[in-house]
Formats: structure tokens, C-alpha cells, sequence
């Protein structure tokens, strides 16, 4: 069987082969190697693990082991520049394993167990080429097709299966011309999440710098800001929870709800976004108690871990029709807050650690009304507020218009992939 794909480069013209995957590629399972002699500060090579590959990223700093010597037994299993490495076992019912790279070093890893070594045979294929041929729809449809329960809830998929998917092969230098694109979009990709973690980490350290006023402002003539005040958040506003659940009933009101994943999630909540949320009803002494307002925090009060607690997302405008659920808590302010400020002040580490302090339960942790009242922050004047908002803001939105930079690539990636490996 033969095939063209739907996009070529200029100069090539060749149908495409269609080969099983044992004819073009040299398999190697993982090796057991034993956890009690594992290493967990950092020693001449790194065992990858199933946990280390996630995502089709390889993420060393996940459950990091070394192996300190090896042996000519043990040697088979070091990993070479080029080499692919898929990840063989999962969950039952999710696609959590299918995932591969492309190893960039020689010499530096060594293969652990449930993980399979995809290397090119001389003449047949290219390096480059079996690891985008491993991300493509083709590819994984047949791979998850091949998943086999195992113990427990794991579910696997074995090395012999995986050697007979079929998948489309063109000559030598078309796979040359593929890899190469794709390794110019993926250096791309990677560059772009660079970008945003540099953005991320500026944001971190200046949120921590200016709450806890390591950094300081001046006014427009060169002086200082007056000095900050400790308040409860309690003394500058008011805290309400709600009693309004998903359901719908005769005789209310129908009304726009925000549920606890929508803050959790930090989404933007405003007259347009409120359209999208789920509609249920409540009655008008409800809509009347819980409804939101510009300035208005939203707070998630519980989670299943304390250091969860306390993610906030603030209302930019005034809502139509909108309440929030007995999931959450809503903070008012009595006191004018510059709203972008607002956006920050509750989102940093000496704001977050008193949350996750006043928590109570066991399996699952609430705070209360009264311990989100006691908790204290520093409040700069509101003309050092607006400066800092600004700056924040800027950072915020830098860092949002690179995640959709990112976003646009990762769609390209994905078209290309389709389109050249039906």
C-alpha cells in the first residue's frame, strides 16, 4: 500500500510506503533496575522513568534517580542523541502514557523499565522522523487500540504490538527534510515556553518583593509613598458565603452562576465571559445576598490539601444577573482598592501561608468566615497601589499574550502533523 500526504515539499514527488514499525525501527525495552540502589542526589546518570517523561516533555526534576557506575551489562541501556524514548504503561481509561521524546544528549541517561527505546535502523528511517511519527494521531489510534489491562488499574501496551503498527514512510531524504522542519518548530516551541517561565518567574519574585516591600515605590514628584498599614481583612471589608446550588427550580429566578472550578481555574470573569457560565435559579433574597459587583473577590474556601486554599479571582465590573455558589466565599471591600491591585494583593506567599494555617478538617479543609476576617495584610496608600497594579498588569498581560503565541504554534504543530501523517 502506498500514499501521498496532503502536504509535500517542493522536489519531492515519491509515494509513500507503508512499513510496520519492526521493519524500520530497532526496539530495547527498559532495564528493572533496583530502587535500593538508586540515587537521589545527582551522580553521573540520570535514570528516565516513567515519571520523567510527561506530556511529551522531559521533565528530569520529576522523581529524579541517578545510577552511579555501569557495567558493560548496563551500558546497553545509555541512551544516545536522537534516540526516542515511549512511555509504555498508564492508567486504565485515560491516555496518561503514549508519550515520547527526543533525547538530546549522549552518554547522560540510562532506559528504566516500562519504557521503550525507539532507535532508527541504518537506511530505513531518521531519527528525527520516528519521533514525530510518534506524536502523530496515526500513530497513537493504533498504539491506545493495543492497550491491555494489567494489574491493579494500569493498562499496557507491549513492545511486540507496537512493532506491527503500519504507519506511512517516504525516502530517506524526504524524512531528512521532515525532521529538520519539524525540529525548526519544535526549537520554536521551546523557546516560546522559555519566554513565558522567564515572564512567570519575574512575576513570582516582584509579587514577593513588593508585598513584602523590598521594593518600594516613589510618587510623581520623587518622594516616598506614605508607609503601608496592617490591617485584618475583616476591618476594609465584608465576607459572604452563599446558599445557592447547580439546581433549577419553578417559581425563581434564572441567574448566571460561578462555580469554585471557575475561580480554581483563575478565569477572567466579566459581562461577556458571565454568558458562557452555567445558568440555574435562585430566589430574589439570593440574587440580592450573593450578587457581584465590580471590586468583588470571589475566594475558594476549602480544598483537599491547606496549602490549596485561598485561590481568588476579582469581578472588573458589575454583573448582570450573576451569583456566585455555596462553594465559595465572596469578599467585598468597604474601603476603595485600586482593582488592578486587587488582582494581586490576596495571591502571595504571606497572604496565602495564614490561609493555609487557619484550615481545619481532615480530608477535606475549609477556613471559615471568621478566620478569612482575621487574616492580615500590608495596604500601601491607594496612589502606590495604582503603581503597583499597573506594573503587575503589564507583566500579566505580557505573559498572556506569549501563552497565545504559544498556543498558535502548538495549532501549527498539530495541523502540520495531521497533514503529513494521515
Amino acid at each position: 500500500m502506498t500514499f501521498f500526504p496532503n502536504l509535500r515539499f517542493p522536489g519531492f514527488e515519491n509515494e509513500w510506503e507503508v512499513k510496520k514499525l519492526g521493519d524500520v525501527i530497532k526496539f530495547k525495552a527498559g532495564y528493572a533496575f533496583k530502587s535500593v540502589n538508586m540515587l537521589s542526589e545527582k551522580s553521573n546518570y540520570q535514570l528516565l522513568k516513567m515519571s520523567n517523561i510527561y506530556q511529551n516533555e522531559l521533565r528530569l526534576d520529576r522523581n529524579a534517580s541517578y545510577w552511579e557506575n555501569i557495567n558493560d551489562k548496563i551500558k546497553e541501556f545509555l541512551l544516545q542523541k536522537g534516540d526516542s524514548v515511549l512511555t509504555l504503561t498508564g492508567t486504565v481509561g485515560k491516555k496518561d502514557f503514549g508519550y515520547s521524546v527526543m533525547i538530546d544528549d549522549d552518554d547522560k541517561y540510562l532506559l528504566n523499565q516500562r519504557l521503550v527505546l525507539l532507535r532508527e535502523k541504518k537506511g530505513k528511517s531518521i531519527n528525527g522522523y520516528i519521533n514525530q511519527i510518534l506524536l502523530s494521531e496515526r500513530f497513537l489510534f493504533y498504539f491506545f487500540a493495543e492497550a491491555k489491562g494489567g494489574t491493579g488499574n494500569q493498562t499496557n501496551v507491549g513492545i511486540d504490538d507496537i512493532k506491527n503498527i503500519q504507519l506511512y514512510f517516504p525516502i530517506i531524504l524526504e524524512q531528512q527534510k521532515v525532521s529538520s522542519f519539524f525540529a525548526l518548530i519544535d526549537t520554536r516551541i521551546q523557546t516560546q515556553k522559555k519566554i513565558i517561565e522567564k515572564l512567570e518567574t519575574l512575576m513570582k519574585v516582584s509579587r514577593i518583593n513588593i508585598f513584602s516591600q523590598k521594593l518600594r515605590f516613589k510618587d510623581e514628584q520623587g518622594y516616598d509613598f506614605p508607609d503601608w498599614k496592617k490591617l485584618k481583612l475583616g476591618k476594609i471589608g465584608n465576607f459572604q458565603t452563599s446558599s445557592i446550588d447547580k439546581l433549577s427550580k419553578e417559581n425563581e429566578n434564572e441567574v448566571y452562576l460561578v462555580n469554585y472550578m471557575n475561580v480554581y481555574r483563575h478565569e477572567d470573569i466579566n459581562s461577556s465571559t458571565i454568558k458562557s457560565f452555567q445558568k440555574v435559579t435562585a430566589k430574589e433574597q439570593q440574587i440580592t445576598s450573593c450578587n457581584l459587583k465590580k471590586g468583588d473577590i470571589l475566594f475558594t474556601p476549602s480544598s483537599e490539601t491547606p496549602d490549596d486554599i485561598g485561590h481568588s479571582v476579582v469581578i472588573s465590573e458589575n454583573l448582570e444577573n450573576a451569583v456566585f455558589s455555596y462553594h465559595l466565599m465572596r469578599f467585598r471591600p468597604k474601603i476603595e482598592i485600586d482593582i488592578l491591585y486587587s488582582h494581586h494583593f490576596c495571591n502571595v506567599p504571606i497572604v496565602l501561608n495564614q490561609l493555609s494555617k487557619f484550615a481545619t478538617g481532615s480530608t477535606r479543609f475549609t477556613i471559615s468566615v471568621k478566620s478569612f476576617s482575621d487574616v492580615e495584610i500590608s495596604l500601601p496608600s491607594l496612589p502606590e497601589q495604582k503603581v503597583i497594579g499597573r506594573l503587575l498588569s503589564l507583566v500579566e498581560n505580557k505573559i498572556d499574550t506569549e501563552k497565545q503565541i504559544l498556543e498558535k504554534l502548538e495549532l501549527q504543530k498539530k495541523f502540520l502533523l495531521g497533514n503529513l501523517f494521515v
